[in-house]
This record gives structure tokens, sequence and C-alpha cells, in this order.
């Protein structure tokens, strides 16, 4: 099988696939890339981004030739498309692969089985995101420095070595898992976090209807924590029903530790409550912080500034004639004839140290990092 592939076909075009053709072509792992969706204006929208270099109006035009399809539209629909993608195989190419990017993996390897594309598909999860959603908002840089897993069955080792090295040429570190295996671990570490986050935003705004306090002061770090919350709401839904059978053990666990934790608070004990927050610091501190995973990463730094007027301006203009994006400016601290804190955040860890480098040489004072 060889490592280039001569016609893509991206069905689905958002986020996730949008940003894996934008990669795959940046490496020129594909020469040409046929896009189809439902939806009209995500397909002009697609074209208009370079993300596809034709749309096709009917699925058996998008897959004529094709020796790469990846479906990149949500599970539900995903689950729908398989059969109907087994059914058009034979216009294809005919070493042709078939891959995802679903979030879930159980689900959608079952139902390639079932349909008889088992041959051909191998299951696939770019672990990288956004808070935004949308073709418009795909970037090939979203997936560099991401893990993405691949689910191969045993007969698939070659098609899943091939797909594997072009990835990592598009700078993603590969994973290989068991697809249940999968849906565990990013049921803890992506699912039930997002159910966590937006539990505690909607706890926070019933608190807000009674007390506009809370709306003001949520404003700094709660917003940080809760982050995730702002994700697509109809993309979650499906994503959480899906894996619902891994999630709801983790959830019992999750309540487990809130009750234990509430037994420590009423007991007033000192000694377990040091243990449990340094026993979390200790692992969270330990997690790389220059790769991302199922939660988009944020890289940030905190830069002590004069507090005057135009310092917010001087320091994006400073950076953005370096050709740094800044992702989100904020002030944690102002206080007049003092020195004010400037928190940057950035997209890639690529943007982070290039502006750490601009502004230790043009002499501020980076107080952390992030």
């Amino acid at each position: 099988m060889d490592s280039h592939f001569s016609r893509m076909c991206l069905i689905g075009c958002g986020l996730i696939g949008g940003s894996l053709s934008l990669a795959l072509q940046k490496t020129g792992a594909v020469a040409r890339v046929i896009g189809y969706d439902a939806n009209p204006e995500a397909l002009r929208a697609a074209r208009e981004r370079g993300v596809i270099n034709e749309a096709a109006d009917r699925l058996e035009d998008a897959l004529r030739h094709a020796d790469l399809i990846v479906l990149a539209a949500p599970s539900p629909v995903v689950l729908d498309l398989l059969p109907l993608v087994q059914k058009n195989i034979h216009l294809a190419a005919r070493d042709v692969l078939v891959t995802d990017v679903c979030s879930t993996k159980s689900s959608v390897v079952d139902r390639a089985k079932q349909c008889g594309l088992h041959a051909q598909f191998l299951g696939g999860h770019p672990m990288a995101g956004s808070e935004k959603s949308g073709v418009y908002a795909a970037d090939a840089l979203l997936l560099e420095n991401a893990v993405y897993v691949l689910t191969p069955e045993s007969t698939q080792e070659v098609q899943a070595r091939v797909f594997s090295d072009i990835l990592k040429r598009a700078g993603c570190r590969v994973r290989f898992m068991d697809a249940v295996d999968h849906d565990r671990v990013v049921a803890a570490i992506s699912h039930v976090p997002h159910l966590i986050a937006s539990t505690l935003v909607s706890q926070v705004k019933d608190l807000a209807d009674r007390h506009a306090a809370y709306a003001e002061l949520a404003a700094g770090g709660f917003r940080d924590i809760t982050r995730i919350a702002s994700a697509d709401p109809a993309l979650w839904r499906d994503i959480t029903l899906e894996n619902r059978a891994e999630i709801l053990p983790m959830l019992d666990d999750f309540i487990a530790r809130v009750n234990a934790l509430k037994a420590l608070l009423s007991s007033s004990d000192k000694a377990h409550l040091h243990h449990f927050f340094d026993d979390a610091r200790t692992f969270r501190d330990a997690l790389p912080a220059r790769s991302t995973g199922a939660i988009r990463a944020v890289f940030a730094m905190t830069v002590s500034v004069p507090d005057e007027p135009g310092m917010i301006g001087r320091i994006a203009m400073l950076l953005g004639n370096h050709h740094i994006s800044i992702r989100n400016i904020g002030i944690l601290e102002s206080r007049e004839e003092d020195l004010g804190q400037l928190l940057l955040q950035f997209d890639t860890i690529h943007f982070h140290d290039d502006a750490l480098s601009v502004l230790q040489r043009e002499g501020y004072q980076i107080i952390d990092r992030v």
C-alpha cells in the first residue's frame, strides 16, 4: 500500500475533517480532496478554505476512484453512512482505505464489521478539538502534537502502519488501542469532564439568577476551568449518549468520590484533605504539558507589565509583528502605580515559545507558564 493518496474523499466538512484534510495536504500525503456534505454552505466554505478541491453533489460521485475515504460526520451519521459506503465501495479504488474521526470507537468499528467493510475500515480518533466549530475553524496545526488513536484489527496491519506513518508526518502522535479500551479511557479523561464542567456552569448560572456577583466574579479562574463547557451542545449530546455504557460507571465513581470529599470536609480532616490536594497536584503537574489529548490544550503565560494606558495594545502589536497569534488576553491584576499581570493564551506550543522568546528579549518578566 502506497504512503500517498491520489484522491481523498472527505465526507463531512467540519472542524476535525477539515483540519485533517489541511494537515494531509500540507505534508503532500494527498493530491486531491473531494468533499461531500449534506450542508451546501459547509461545502462552499470548505472549498473557500482550501479544505477540498471540489465538491460532489452525490455520495457516489465523491467515492468514485477514491483511495482514502474519511468519514468526518457525527457518530450517529457515520453509523448510517457506513452501509451506504459499503454499497458503493466498488466505485472507489481497489485498495481504498476507509477511516473515521469519531470520538467513540466500539459502535463504529462494530457497524463497519456488520456491513462488510471490515477489510477496508480503520477506526480513528484524532484527540484534538476546539470550542469553535465548523470548517471555518479548521486548521492544519490543530492536529500537531495531538494523540491520534487508531483501532486496527489484526488483518489491517499494513493499512495501519501506512496511515500511521502519514499521520506522524503531519505531526500527530499515533497510539494503537483496542476500541473498547479507547472508549473507557476517553470517558474518564474527556466525556465525564465535559459533563462536570457543564454541571458546574449550570450550578453557578442558577445562583447568578439570584445574585449578579456570581457571574461577575466567575469571569476569572472559574471561566478557565469550565472552558470546555463552551463546546458544541449537539455534538456532546451525541457523544455522551453514544458512550454512555462507559460514562455511567465513571459518574458513579465520581459521585462516590464527591461523597468521600464531603465526609472529609464535614469531619474537618486536615491530614486527609491535605493528602487529597497534594496527590491531585502531583499527578496533574506530571502530565505532559507540550502535547494535546482528548481536551484541547491552551498554552499560557503570565506577564508582569507596567500598569499604564496602551500596554495591552503594545504587547499585542509586538507579538503580531512577529506573526504570533494570541488566542486570548486578559488582566489578572491591575493596581494604580504598580505592576499589572497579563494572561496570554495561545493555541499552539510554537506560538507560546515564540512569544516567550520575544517578550523576554524585550525585557518583560514572565511570572508563570502553563
